[in-house]
């Protein structure tokens, strides 16, 4: 009988513990992905309609046993990489990624010419 409950237990506890990572999963995704209509919110904060359906969509991908890396591929190549806190540098933002670079370069060029002079 002690086995039984023994079982019992660690079949309960196994599976609380899985829901537990679930939701620390889900909301770090959430947290991490930006809403297209607010576009200043996560989507965690954000109640706006679209995030809602997202949210719910992202739910049903982890819990379909997607990664997080296919679920915000999939979700950047539908709504663009604007929907990432962390874009990833590519040809469409390879301008914001360099551009402070390259200022700096040419104020550091034009500052170092009118000192000389």
């Amino acid at each position: 009988m002690r086995i039984y409950h023994l079982i019992i237990f660690l079949l309960i506890s196994n599976s609380s513990f899985a829901s537990v990572e679930f939701e620390k999963q889900y909301t770090k995704l959430i947290e991490e992905l930006r809403c297209m209509v607010c576009q200043n919110q996560n989507l965690a904060e954000s109640e706006a309609p679209l995030a809602v359906d997202m949210k719910e969509k992202i739910r049903e991908m982890l819990e379909a046993g997607k990664t997080e890396k296919e679920i915000k591929s999939f979700l950047s190549e539908r709504y663009s990489s604007y929907i990432l806190y962390d874009p990833p540098v590519n040809m469409q933002n390879i301008l914001l990624w360099l551009g402070p670079f390259i200022f700096i370069v040419f104020l550091g060029y034009f500052l170092l010419r009118r000192y000389i002079k």
